[in-house]
C-alpha cells in the first residue's frame, strides 16, 4: 500500500498554551498543538532563557501535541514561557504566563522521595491557673519539611487572640511550639496542630483547661467611689421577660472585643455556675447563652451578663418573671438526694383525684416499669426510681394534663459527680467535647462508643486532670455518632452524640455560554461565571460533550478559571457532530448544566497505522481489504476510481463496506478474472492508501470422462480416451506410463472446446499401459490392454528356446530365429529410516521424499494412495544417480496420504500428514483501554490470519456462550465479542483463543456514579403547617441505586407517620400528618451525592382550638374479653377537625384489626376482635386536646390441665418437703393458693414458684400443722389437695429414762429438765404417780423442745420420784442438779450476699450441752434451708441460698445462757471474673465464647450484633456453675460481628471474626517430560473454587501469552505451555497464597538431521543467491546468510546450523566487468596550480589504477587519488612543465587516456582556485578490500 502526503508547510499552532495559576508544590503542564511538514523542532524558553530538559523540566511530544512539565513548581518558576517551532519551511512561536502561588497544595503523585508527615511527639493536654503561661510543644517529621499550623476550636488563632497574647515558633530538631501568655478562662478549649507536607496532612489535638480564680471583691453590684456606677444605675430600665412555669428561659448576649471578652452571668447579684438547670455556653453564631431549664417561681429575678476584657467591661440585664399555672399542685415535688443504687422517691399532691398526671425525666416521658414505679393514691402522686444510677441524676417533672407542672431535682451521690449530657448535637467537622467529674481522683476509667472502648488516636483525645476526665473527638464525622459512655468502677454515665450535616450549597450555573465554529474542525467555547460566584465556595468548571445523534454525556475538560476553550478535532474519539454543555462544581455538588447553542462537526486527525495489502485470490473467491487508522474517522472506498456506497449493502451488491472503531474493511464477493488488476483505494482526510486485486485462474477440473469404461482392445482396434474439462481451451498433457506422449500417425490428440481426446487408430500390443490426462489441477487415469487377434499363434522351441510365429505364418513356412534371453539384474531400494517414513508438514511448506535405488539407472514409479503421481508446477520428480526424489514446493492438506516409490522388485513407502498452518492473530484492540461504566457497549475484536478459523472466547478461564447480554460475531477474519449493555459482573479477563494463538483483554465495568438529578439545588427549605403532608423527593441517575435518609444527623427508620418510598428513579420520604416534632434537617444521601431539606413545621392559629366535648373525664377502664368488639369514641367541638389515634406513642392507621370512623363531629376507633395485645392506653389527639382511653382485654380462661390425673390425696411424714404442682392452659395465668380457706403467702418455709405454665406450692419441713385442705384457684378453675402429715412418736432426746438419784440441800431450787424430739409435744409432770400442780413454788416451762420443772426452795417434803410423761415415752428423774451450760464463743454480726450461704457459729462450755437456734423467737429446725451441726463444743447454723427475707436477728440458747447476732443480707454484686475473649476461626467451623461470673445461677442473655441469640441447631447455650458458654457452629463469613453477654447490669463483648479457610491443594501438579515443541499441562486442584493462584517458573511470575495459557475450571487450576522449547525446562510453582506446590518440566531435545545439504553455488555479481537446505523437522530454526543482490565480497562459506546439525556450501561470485562510462578529457592548467583528471566507471565498487605513461601512480604529497561512488579522480598538486604527459585510468577490463598540458606561471594577483574536498575511501592500492568469513 502507499500513503500519500501533502505539500510542505511551515509550523502552525492549532492550540496555544494558555496562562494559568498553580499552587506551590504541584506539577505545572504547558501544552500546545503544532502542525507542520516536515515535522517541526520544538524549543522552550523561560524569560528568554532556553530550557534544557533535565531535573524538574521534562519535555514530551505525542503526535502533534507538545508539553513542558515543571515538576513541583515553586514561586521562582513563575514567569513568561515561550514555545518555538521551526522547520525547513519557516518558524513560529507562542507565549504563556505561569503563576505559582504559595497555598493549599494539591494532590501530588509519584514523588519517590516524599514522606508523609507524622507526629513523633504529640502536644499534651494542660490544666493551668488563670494568669499562667501555657506552652504546647510537638515534634513533627515529614518530607518535604511539614508546615505547622495551630487552631483553637476550629478557628485560626489570629481570629481569636491579639498578637501579643500568643506566639508560634519552631526550634531545632523539628520541634514546634505554641505559647499563650497569661492564660484566661476563655482560652480553654481544644487546640489542634496541623502538619502539612505536600498534599498530605497529619493532625494532633490537646485540651487546655483554665481554672478561674475567685471572683474579685469588687463586683458590678457594688464598687468603690472611683469605680463604675452601681448596678442599679446600669440596669435601670432592664426589659422584663415572662415565661410559664416549667418552660425554658433563654438569654442571649452578643459581645465583641479583642481580646475575647470574659463572660460572667449573675442572678440578683450572685454569680451563676453551670448546673442541672443552668446551661452556659457560646453558640455557633458567637452569642453567649444562659439557658434556665424548667423555670420555677424561685427563678424570678434580675439576670445580668457582664463582659470584660483588658480594655473595659459592659453589662446587659433582663428581669425574669415566672408565671405559674392557675391550677397548681397542692404539694410540690421536693429535691431528692440519694446514694447510688438506692431508691429515690418523688411525691406530690394534685388538687383533684381525677386529674391525670404524667411523669417526665426532662423531655422524656416515663412509662411504668420495674425501673419506674408510679403510684396514685387519692391526690397523692408518687414516683419511685429503683436502683438509682448516675444517669438517673436529673430534673423530674410531674405534669397535670394541659395544666401545671411540679419540678424537682434528683441528685445521685456516687463516684461520678458531674455526669454527661443526655445528648450532644454537633455539626460535621466540629469538635465534640465530653467532660465528667468524679468525687475523687480515680483510675481505671473507660470511655466507649456503642459498647466499643475508645483508644487514644490523633483525632481522639483522652485526658484526666485529677477529678476531671475529658474526651475530645476532633473534627467529627457522621460515623462518630452513637452512644458515648464513661464508666468507672460500677458507675456509668452515657450521652447520645448526634452529628448534623453542614448545609452547603452547590455553585450556581455559569452564564453567557457561546460557541463559535468559524475555524474548521474546531469549536471555540466561551462562558462567564455566575453573578454570585464570589459568595460561594470556590468551584471548577466541567465541560462535557455528546454526539448529536445521541449517547451519554462525557466529560472532556475540567478547568479552574472561567475562560474560553478551543476544542480541537483531535480531542474527540471519532468523527461526528458534537454538542457541548458546561457546569460549575465544588465539593458540595454541581450546578445545573448549561448547553452551548448549536453543534460542530469534529474529526480527529488520523494517521495510517496499518496499510492496505495487495490481495491475491482465485477466480470466484471473496477478496478482503482492511486497514487501521490512529483515530475513529469516516472514510471512503473507491474501486477503480468509482466511489462505493457507505450505506448498508443492497441486495445483490458485490461490495460490503464495514467500519469497526479504527479499522475499515472492504469485502468483494465472488471476484472474476476480469477483476484482476483492479485498484482499491481508501481516502479519509489526508490519508490515502491503495492496493491491487490479483485474480488467478481457477484450477481446471475434469467434469466427466470414459475412465470407468473397460479399455481392453484387440490388435488393430480403435482406442479412444476422452475427458471433458471445466474450462474450454485449457491445456492438458497426456502421459503413458509416466512419460508424456506426442501426436503421431499412430496416436492422435484432439481438443474441441472443453472436450479432449486421445485416439489410437490401430492399437498394437505395445500400446498396452497406463494413460493419464493431466489438466494441471486434476487428472484422470486409463488402463489400456491390447491383446492378440483371431489368428493362430505357434510356439517353436529350439535348444530350449520358445519361438513365436507371427500372424499368417504356416507350418510349412517356418522362419527360424536364434534368440538369446539374458536375465535382468534385480532392483533394490535402500531401507528408509522410520523417522523419514512418517512425515508431518505444515500447509504451505515444502516437502521432500527421497530414497536410494540400485542400480542407479533403474526406473521407478511414484504412487500416492495407489495412484500414479504426475509432475506439476508444484510437484517435481528428480532422479540423480541412485537418489530418487519427490518434491512439493508448497503442500496443501489434500497432499496428505501414502506415497510409494515403486521400483518393480522393491518399494519404499512414506506416510505424509499435512496440517493446517497455525492461525495467527494479526491485530486486535487489546491495547485499548477497556474501562467502562455500567450500561456502556463493550466491543472486543481481533483479526485472524485466515478467514474461517474457529475461535473460542473465555472469561476468567471459562468459555462463554452467546446470549442476550453477550453477542459473538465472526465476519471473515474478524471476530468480535460484544456486550450491548455492560454490567459490573462483566468485569474480568476475556480471552480469544484461536487454537494456536490467543489474545487477552482486561475489562473493568464500574458502577455508574449515582447523581441526584432533581432537584438541582443541594439545599432546600420547606415551610409546612401542622397536619399537612410533607413530601421530600429526589430523582437519581441510577434507578436502582440505594439511598439513606437522615434527620438531624441520625438515620431514620420507617414508621406509620414516616414512609420511605421508591418510585422508579425517585426516592421519596412522606410524612402524612406533620407536627412540630417533625421540624429538622432531612438528608437524602446516595453513594456519591447528598441533598438536604430543611423542614420547618409551624402551627396554624387562625382557627379556634379543637376541644373534645365527650367523653367526660375521668374515663373508666374499658374491659372486654378476648374476641369481643372494642369501641372508643369522642365528640369534637368542630366537625371538620382531624384527629389521629395512637397507642402508647405509636400512631395507628386504619387497616388490619383496626377500623377508624368519622361521623360529623364524632370520631370512633373500633377493634372488631380484641386480643390480649390490644390492651393499653389509646389516645385520641385533636391537636389542641387529647383524651386517653384505657383498654383492658381480659385474658382467656385459665384452666388446669390434666386435673383428673393429678394426685389430690397427699400423705407425707413430718419434716419432709411437700410439693403440690399444677399445669395451666396459659403460661401467663395467675393462681392463688389457699390452706383451709386462708390465702397462702410466700415465706421462707412456704414457697410459691412459677415456671412457664407450671405453678408449684412447696412446704419445707412439714409439720402436723401443715396438714389440711389446699386449694389452687386460677379464677376460672380450681383443684383441692388433701394433705395429711404423720407425726412421729415423741421421744426424749439424749435420755435413757433410767431413774437418776440426786440429793439436794433444803432451800435450794430443784430444776428438772428434759429435751423432746418434737417442740409441740405435750407432757405431764408426776411426783410419786400424782400430777404435779403448778403454783408459786412450782413452775412448768416449755422452750421449744425443752421441758422444765422448777421447784423453788425445795423442802424434804418435795422428795420423791418425778416423772416427765410424754404419753408415749415417760421419763423419771430424782432430785438432780446439773452444771450450767455457758457460751465460750458468742455470735458475731454477719454481712452476706444474696443467694450465698452463711454459717453462724458458737462454742459451749462442754460437749454434751444442748442448744437451740431461733430467728425472731421462732425455733429453727434442720432441713434443706437450715443445717444444724454439733462438733465437739462447736455448734453451727448454716443458712443456704440467702434471700432478703433471711435478714434479721438470730439467737442461740442453752438452759443457762443465750447469744444473738444480726444477719444483714445485701444484694449480690455480680462481677465478671473471666471476660469474653475475641475468637477468630474459619468458615464452617465452630466458635465458643465462655466467661466466668462471680456467682452461679445468674441468668444472662447472649446477643450478636444487637440481636438476641436463641438455641438452635447451630447455636448451643450452656451454663455450668459460674460459667456461661455460647457455641456457634457451621459458621459463615456473614456471622462475623460482636457477641455480647448481658446479665443484670453487666455487659461483656467480644469480636467474632470468621475467615475463609486456608486454601489447600487437593491434588498437586506432577513432574512432566515432553518432547521439544510438545505441549505441557500442569494441573492442580484446590479446596475452594474462588481462590486465586499465581504460576511461577523458577521464581518468576508467568503471564498469559501466545504459548502460555493460564485458566481455571471449577477448583482446577491449569497452566498449559504449547510449543515447548529447551528454555522452558525448569521448576513450575502454583502459589495459592496459603499453600503452594511445585513440579518440574523436562524438555527432551529432538534430534534434527539434515535431509538435503546445501549445494555450492556460483552467481554473477548483483544476482540473487539461493541456498536450500532441508531438515528432518519443518519448524526448526537455523542460521544462514541472506542472498539478495550478492557482491564479490559476499563469496565464502555459507553455513546452516540447526541444533547439532550443520550443512555447509561455498558461494562463488563472478564479478561484473568494469567499464569506463565517462572517459578522461585532455586538460590544460597553469603552472603551480593543481590539475584534476576525472572519469566515471560503471559501478561504485570498480577498482582502477592510474598510470603516467606506462608507470603506475600512487597517492602521496604530489598525487591525490579519490574514489567517490562511481567517480574516479586524480589530483596533481603544484603542476609544472615536467608534469606534462599522458595519464591513463586503467580499469583492467577498460581504460581511458588523456593529455595534460602545463602553461606558464599565473599572473600575480590572480586568485588561484582552491582545492576541492573529496569524500570517500582512500587506500594505498587503489581500492577497498572486504573480507567475508
Amino acid at each position: 500500500g502507499r500513503a500519500l502526503r501533502g505539500d510542505p508547510s511551515e509550523p502552525g499552532f492549532v492550540a496555544y498554551p494558555r496562562a494559568f495559576m498553580v499552587q506551590s508544590g504541584t506539577d505545572a503542564v504547558l501544552s500546545c498543538q503544532i502542525t507542520g511538514d516536515p515535522r517541526p523542532s520544538i524549543f522552550w524558553e523561560k524569560d528568554k532563557i532556553p530550557i534544557e530538559p533535565s531535573g524538574r523540566y521534562h519535555v514530551e511530544a505525542k503526535g502533534d501535541l507538545y508539553s513542558l512539565l515543571v515538576s513541583r513548581a515553586t514561586p521562582q518558576d513563575s514567569g513568561l514561557y515561550i514555545c518555538k517551532a521551526k522547520n525547513s519551511v519557516g518558524e513560529t512561536y507562542a507565549a504563556a504566563t505561569l503563576k505559582v502561588e504559595v497555598g493549599e497544595p494539591r494532590e501530588e503523585e509519584g514523588l519517590l522521595d516524599s514522606e508523609a508527615p507524622a507526629f513523633l511527639v504529640a502536644p499534651s493536654s494542660i490544666r493551668a491557673c488563670r494568669g499562667e503561661d501555657v506552652m504546647f510543644t510537638c515534634r513533627v517529621s515529614g518530607q518535604p519539611c511539614p508546615v505547622v499550623q495551630w487552631e483553637k476550636d476550629g478557628h485560626k488563632l489570629s481570629d481569636l487572640f491579639e498578637s501579643s497574647h500568643f506566639a508560634v515558633g519552631q526550634e531545632p530538631e523539628d520541634w514546634h511550639f505554641l505559647k499563650l501568655f497569661g492564660a484566661r478562662p476563655p482560652d480553654g478549649g481544644v487546640y489542634v496542630c496541623r502538619a502539612r507536607s505536600g498534599s498530605r496532612e497529619a493532625l494532633a489535638a490537646a485540651v487546655l483547661l483554665v481554672e478561674a480564680q475567685a471572683l474579685p471583691d469588687r463586683l458590678p453590684n457594688g464598687s468603690p467611689d472611683d469605680g463604675p456606677e452601681p448596678l442599679g444605675e446600669q440596669v435601670r430600665g432592664a426589659k422584663a421577660f415572662t415565661v410559664s412555669a416549667g418552660k425554658h428561659a433563654k438569654f442571649r448576649c452578643y459581645v465583641t472585643g479583642k481580646p475575647k471578652p470574659e463572660i460572667i452571668w449573675q442572678k440578683d447579684g450572685e454569680p451563676l455556675t453551670p448546673g442541672r438547670r443552668h446551661l452556659i455556653y457560646e453558640d455557633r453564631e458567637g452569642y453567649f447563652i444562659l439557658k434556665v431549664l424548667y423555670c420555677k417561681p424561685q427563678d424570678q429575678g434580675l439576670y445580668v451578663c457582664t463582659a470584660s476584657n483588658t480594655a473595659g467591661q459592659t453589662i446587659s440585664a433582663v428581669q425574669l418573671q415566672v408565671k405559674e399555672h392557675r391550677l397548681r399542685f397542692q404539694v410540690q415535688l421536693e429535691d431528692v438526694e440519694v446514694a447510688e443504687r438506692e431508691d429515690a422517691v418523688l411525691e406530690c399532691q394534685v388538687p383533684l383525684e381525677t386529674i391525670p398526671t404524667a411523669w417526665y425525666l426532662e423531655d422524656r416521658e416515663l412509662q411504668p416499669s420495674h425501673k419506674y414505679v408510679m403510684e396514685e393514691q387519692g391526690v397523692v402522686r408518687r414516683l419511685t426510681i429503683r436502683d438509682a444510677r448516675t444517669d438517673d441524676d436529673g430534673i423530674y417533672l410531674c405534669q397535670m394534663k394541659d395544666k401545671g407542672r411540679s419540678i424537682a431535682e434528683v441528685s445521685v451521690r456516687g463516684v461520678i459527680v458531674k455526669r454527661l449530657p443526655r445528648k450532644l448535637d454537633v455539626m460535621e467537622g466540629e469538635n465534640a467535647v465530653f467532660c465528667v467529674e468524679t468525687r475523687e481522683a480515680v483510675e481505671g476509667t473507660c470511655w466507649s462508643r456503642d459498647g466499643l472502648r475508645l483508644r487514644e488516636t490523633p483525632c481522639t483525645v483522652l485526658k484526666s486532670f485529677g477529678r476531671t476526665h475529658l474526651l475530645v473527638l476532633v473534627h467529627v464525622t457522621r460515623q462518630d455518632a452513637g452512644i458515648i459512655s464513661f464508666s468507672v468502677r460500677e458507675s456509668q454515665t452515657s450521652s447520645q452524640l448526634r452529628v448534623k450535616c453542614v448545609k452547603r450549597d452547590p455553585p450556581s450555573a455559569p452564564v453567557a455560554a457561546e460557541m463559535s465554529v468559524v475555524e474548521s474542525n474546531a469549536a471555540l467555547l466561551t462562558w462567564c461565571p455566575a453573578p454570585d460566584a464570589h459568595l460561594r465556595a470556590p468551584s471548577r468548571y466541567l465541560l462535557e460533550r455528546r454526539e448529536v445523534s445521541g449517547g451519554e454525556w462525557v466529560q472532556c475538560l475540567a478547568t479552574d478559571l472561567p475562560s474560553r476553550v478551543r476544542v480541537l478535532g483531535d480531542s474527540v474519539p471519532r468523527e461526528a457532530d458534537y454538542c457541548f454543555r458546561i457546569c460549575a462544581a465544588n465539593e458540595h455538588g454541581r450546578s445545573s448544566p448549561v448547553e452551548f447553542p448549536g453543534s460542530v462537526h469534529l474529526a480527529p486527525a488520523a494517521r495510517l497505522e496499518r496499510g492496505l495489502q495487495d490481495a491475491r485470490v482465485k477466480d470466484g473467491e471473496d477478496a478482503w481489504f482492511s486497514l487501521e487508522l490512529s483515530a475513529a474517522v469516516h472514510g471512503t472506498w473507491f474501486l477503480n476510481g468509482a466511489r462505493l456506497s457507505e450505506e448498508k449493502e443492497e441486495a445483490g451488491s458485490r461490495c460490503s463496506v464495514q467500519c469497526h472503531g479504527m479499522e475499515h474493511s472492504l469485502l468483494i464477493r465472488g471476484v472474476q478474472r476480469a477483476d484482476s488488476g483492479a485498484q482499491v483505494t481508501f481516502v479519509s482526510g489526508s490519508v490515502r492508501d491503495s492496493a491491487t486485486l490479483h485474480v488467478q485462474e481457477a484450477p481446471v477440473r475434469i467434469i466427466s470422462s470414459n475412465e470407468e469404461a473397460p479399455h481392453a482392445y484387440m490388435i488393430g482396434q480403435r482406442v479412444e480416451l476422452w475427458c471433458q474439462l471445466s474450462r474450454p481451451a485449457a491445456a492438458v498433457h497426456w502421459y503413458k506410463d509416466g512419460e508424456e506422449v506426442e501426436a503421431s500417425e499412430t496416436l492422435v490428440l484432439e481438443q474441441e472446446g472443453p472436450l479432449c481426446r486421445l485416439v489410437l487408430p490401430c492399437a498394437q500390443p505395445q500400446d498396452t499401459g497406463e494413460f493419464v490426462c493431466d489438466a494441471g489441477g486434476d487428472s484422470v487415469f486409463y488402463t489400456v490392454t491390447v491383446a492378440g487377434g483371431c489368428h493362430a499363434h505357434y510356439q517353436c522351441c529350439k535348444a530350449g528356446i520358445t519361438l513365436a510365429a507371427g500372424p499368417g505364418a504356416s507350418r510349412m513356412e517356418a522362419v527360424w530365429h536364434r534368440v538369446l534371453v539374458l536375465l535382468a539384474p534385480q532392483i533394490r531400494i535402500a531401507p528408509v529410516p522410520e523417522a523419514q517414513q512418517l512425515q508431518q508438514v505444515l500447509a504451505g511448506l515444502p516437502m521432500l521424499l527421497e530414497c536410494q535405488v540400485s542400480p542407479p539407472d533403474a526406473p521407478v514409479h511414484w504412487l500416492k494412495d495407489g495412484k500414479a503421481v504426475l509432475p506439476t508446477d508444484v510437484l517435481a520428480i528428480h532422479s540423480e544417480g541412485c537418489s530418487q526424489r519427490l518434491h512439493i514446493s508448497a503442500v496443501v492438506p489434500s497432499d496428505s496420504g501414502m506415497y510409494t516409490c515403486n521400483a518393480g522388485d522393491d518399494a519404499a513407502s512414506f506416510m505424509v500428514t499435512v496440517r493446517e498452518a497455525p492461525v495467527r492473530i494479526i491485530s486486535s484492540n487489546k491495547d485499548s483501554p477497556h474501562a467502562y461504566t455500567a450500561g456502556q457497549r463493550v466491543e472486543l475484536w481481533c483479526q485472524l490470519s485466515c478467514l474461517a478459523a474457529v475461535v473460542h472466547w473465555y472469561k476468567d478461564g471459562e468459555e462463554v456462550e452467546a446470549g442476550e447480554t453477550l453477542v459473538l460475531e465472526q465476519e471473515g477474519p474478524l471476530c468480535r465479542l460484544v456486550l450491548p449493555s455492560a454490567r459490573p459482573q462483566d468485569t474480568g479477563d476475556f480471552a480469544c483463543d484461536a487454537g494456536d494463538a490467543s489474545v487477552s483483554y482486561h475489562v473493568s465495568v464500574a458502577e455508574p456514579p449515582v447523581r441526584i438529578l432533581h432537584p438541582l439545588q443541594r439545599s432546600l427549605v420547606l415551610l409546612v403547617q401542622t397536619l399537612e403532608r410533607v413530601e421530600l423527593r429526589c430523582e437519581l441517575s441510577v434507578p436502582d441505586a440505594p439511598v439513606r435518609w437522615f434527620k438531624d444527623g441520625l438515620e431514620v427508620d420507617e414508621t406509620d407517620n414516616l414512609l420511605l418510598v421508591v418510585e422508579g428513579a425517585w426516592r421519596c420520604l412522606f410524612i402524612p400528618r406533620s407536627s412540630v416534632e417533625d421540624t429538622g434537617e432531612y438528608i437524602c444521601e446516595s453513594k456519591d451525592e447528598a441533598i438536604s431539606f430543611d423542614v420547618k413545621v409551624h402551627t396554624i392559629f387562625a382557627e379556634p382550638p379543637v376541644r373534645i366535648l365527650q367523653p367526660r373525664r375521668p374515663i373508666p377502664v374499658v374491659t372486654v374479653s378476648q374476641g369481643e368488639t372494642v369501641t372508643l369514641g369522642c365528640e369534637l367541638s368542630r366537625a371538620d377537625a382531624r384527629v389521629h389515634w395512637a397507642k402508647e406513642g405509636v400512631r395507628l392507621e386504619a387497616g388490619g384489626s383496626l377500623v377508624l370512623e368519622e361521623e360529623g363531629a364524632h370520631r370512633r376507633l373500633l377493634i372488631p376482635m380484641a386480643q390480649a395485645e390490644h390492651s393499653g392506653k389509646y389516645i385520641c389527639d385533636a391537636t389542641d386536646d387529647t383524651v386517653t382511653f384505657t383498654v383492658q382485654v381480659l385474658d382467656p380462661l385459665v384452666r388446669i390441665l390434666e386435673r383428673d390425673a393429678l394426685p389430690t390425696q397427699r400423705h407425707c411424714q413430718a419434716m419432709e418437703d411437700l410439693v403440690l404442682e399444677v399445669h395451666l392452659s396459659h403460661a401467663h395465668g395467675e393462681v392463688k393458693w389457699y390452706k383451709d380457706g386462708e390465702k397462702v403467702q410466700d415465706t421462707g418455709r412456704v414457697r410459691l414458684e412459677e415456671d412457664g405454665a407450671r405453678r408449684s406450692l412447696i412446704v419445707l419441713g412439714t409439720t402436723v400443722r401443715d396438714a389440711g385442705e389446699y386449694l389452687c384457684d386460677t379464677g376460672d378453675d380450681s383443684i383441692i389437695f388433701f394433705v395429711t402429715v404423720e407425726e412421729p412418736p415423741v421421744t426424749f432426746v439424749g435420755s435413757t429414762c433410767a431413774v437418776k438419784n440426786h440429793c439436794l440441800v433444803a432451800g435450794e431450787d430443784l430444776v428438772l429438765a428434759c429435751k423432746l424430739s418434737q417442740p409441740d409435744a405435750t407432757v405431764r409432770w408426776l411426783r410419786d404417780g400424782q400430777e404435779v400442780q403448778t403454783g408459786e413454788r412450782v413452775q412448768v416451762k416449755a422452750h421449744g423442745v425443752l421441758r422444765q420443772l422448777t421447784i423453788c426452795g425445795a423442802q424434804p417434803s418435795d422428795s420423791g420420784c418425778y416423772i416427765c410423761d410424754a404419753q408415749s415415752h415417760p421419763c423419771a428423774a430424782l432430785h438432780h442438779r446439773e452444771a450450767q451450760v455457758l457460751f465460750v464463743q458468742r455470735l458475731q454480726d454477719v454481712v452476706a450476699e444474696e443467694q450465698g450461704d452463711v454459717c453462724l457459729e458458737v462454742e459451749v462450755s462442754h460437749e454434751a450441752a444442748e442448744v437451740q437456734w431461733l430467728k425472731h423467737g421462732v425455733l429453727l429446725q434442720s432441713g434443706s434451708k437450715y443445717q444444724l451441726q454439733e462438733v465437739g463444743c462447736r455448734r453451727t447454723l448454716t443458712i443456704r441460698c440467702l434471700g432478703l427475707a433471711d435478714r434479721g436477728t438470730y439467737r442461740c440458747e442453752t438452759l443457762h445462757d443465750r447469744t444473738q447476732a444480726k444477719l444483714c443480707v445485701e444484694p449480690r454484686k455480680v462481677s465478671i471474673q473471666t471476660p469474653l475473649a475475641d475468637v477468630e476461626t474459619f468458615e464452617k467451623e465452630a466458635a465458643t465464647f465462655h466467661l466466668e461470673l462471680s456467682h452461679p445461677g445468674v441468668p444472662g442473655v447472649w446477643t450478636r450484633d444487637g440481636i438476641r441469640v436463641k438455641p438452635s441447631s447451630t447455636c448451643r447455650i450452656s451454663t455450668t456453675g459460674c460459667g456461661h458458654s455460647l457455641t456457634l457452629e457451621r459458621l459463615s463469613l456473614e456471622d462475623s460481628g460482636t457477641v455480647t453477654f448481658t446479665a443484670d447490669t453487666l455487659r461483656c463483648s467480644a469480636r467474632l471474626l470468621v475467615r475463609e479457610p486456608p486454601v489447600t491443594m487437593v491434588r498437586v501438579p506432577r513432574d512432566l517430560g515432553v518432547p521439544e515443541t510438545g505441549v505441557a499441562s500442569f494441573e492442580c486442584e484446590l479446596s475452594r473454587p474462588s481462590a486465586e493462584v499465581k504460576w511461577f517458573k523458577d521464581g518468576q511470575e508467568l503471564r498469559p501469552g501466545p504459548n502460555c495459557r493460564i485458566y481455571s475450571a471449577g477448583r482446577r487450576r491449569i497452566l498449559q505451555l504449547s510449543h515447548c522449547e529447551l528454555a522452558d525446562a525448569g521448576t513450575y510453582t502454583c502459589d495459592a497464597g496459603d499453600c503452594c506446590a511445585s513440579a518440574t518440566l523436562h524438555v527432551q531435545e529432538r534430534q534434527v538431521r539434515i535431509v538435503q545439504d546445501l549445494e555450492d553455488t556460483q552467481v554473477q555479481e548483483g544476482d540473487n543467491a539461493v541456498f536450500n537446505c532441508e531438515a528432518s523437522h519443518g519448524d526448526v530454526k537455523g542460521g544462514t546468510k541472506p542472498g539478495l543482490g550478492v557482491r564479490p565480497e559476499d563469496k565464502g562459506l555459507i553455513r546452516f546450523v540447526a541444533g547439532t546439525a550443520v550443512s555447509e556450501a561455498n558461494l562463488r561470485v563472478e564479478a561484473l566487468p568494469i567499464r569506463i562510462v565517462k572517459p578522461l578529457r585532455d586538460k590544460t592548467v597553469l603552472a603551480r596550480h593543481k590539475a584534476t583528471l576525472e572519469c566515471t566507471v560503471s559501478h561504485a565498487r570498480g577498482r582502477v589504477r592510474w598510470l603516467r605513461g606506462d608507470t603506475e601512480i600512487f597517492a602521496g604529497d604530489k598525487y591525490e587519488i579519490c574514489n567517490l561512488d562511481c567517480y574516479r579522480t586524480l589530483i596533481i598538486h603544484h603542476v609544472g612543465p615536467e608534469d606534462e604527459d599522458s595519464y591513463t585510468c586503467d580499469a583492467f577490463d577498460d581504460r581511458s587516456t588523456a593529455r595534460l598540458l602545463v602553461e606558464g606561471e599565473g599572473a600575480p594577483g590572480v586568485l588561484s582556485p582552491q582545492p576541492t574536498a573529496c569524500k570517500g575511501l582512500s587506500t594505498g592500492v587503489g581500492g577497498a578490500s572486504w573480507i567475508w568469513d
